[in-house]
């Protein structure tokens, strides 16, 4: 469960965009580039229930700079979600809830109702992301760095997140009660 302190204390995309000291082009450009499909503007167009997105990340990190600008893509599409940033270094005690594997990974997507109550979750990259990275050739940081930058730049990994983060949003709106 969120608290609502975090919550309070987390910031716009843009707000968090004008703090960010690393990737803030990329995550520009990603936004800039990225088009929700119509059938996904229906989709969202089509949400009942308010959803708060609590996104718990860094600037630093490529898997959040990777997929923020859809997620910020998706909220703007909507009234009825609303999402949030939260540093997750400025945070750590709060991020060490979200571990996977006794790892604290970044982004951590939380989907919640009004009242804060987590909804569900999604973590660190899209599935497909997964495959890529598990068969990366240069298993070094800088390289798996340049890998991740570039595996964001694909449109299909773009379209793999954005259908996770659908799925994920009308899940929310159905535990609400959608009718």
């Amino acid at each position: 469960m969120a608290e609502d302190a975090e919550w309070d204390n987390a910031v716009t995309y843009k707000k968090f965009l004008k703090s960010a000291r690393e990737n803030v082009e990329l995550m520009k450009a990603r936004y800039d580039g990225f088009q929700v499909s119509e059938h996904n503007l229906d989709l969202l167009r089509s949400i009942q229930n308010e959803i708060r997105i609590l996104v718990i990340g860094t600037d630093r990190c490529d898997d959040t700079a990777g997929n923020l600008p859809i997620l910020a893509r998706i909220a703007e599409n909507t009234p009825k979600i609303e999402l949030r940033i939260l540093e997750s270094d400025a945070y750590a005690r709060y991020h060490q809830q979200f571990k996977v594997n006794g790892k604290r990974k970044t982004p951590v997507v939380l989907f919640l109702s009004t009242d804060q109550e987590e909804l569900c979750r999604w973590v660190e990259r899209p599935n497909a992301a997964y495959k890529v990275i598990n068969e990366a050739t240069d298993p070094s940081v800088n390289g798996r760095k340049i890998g991740l930058k570039k595996l964001y730049s694909d449109p299909e990994i773009q379209q793999q997140s954005m259908n996770e983060f659908m799925d994920l949003v009308l899940r929310a709106d159905f535990i609400l009660g959608r009718a």
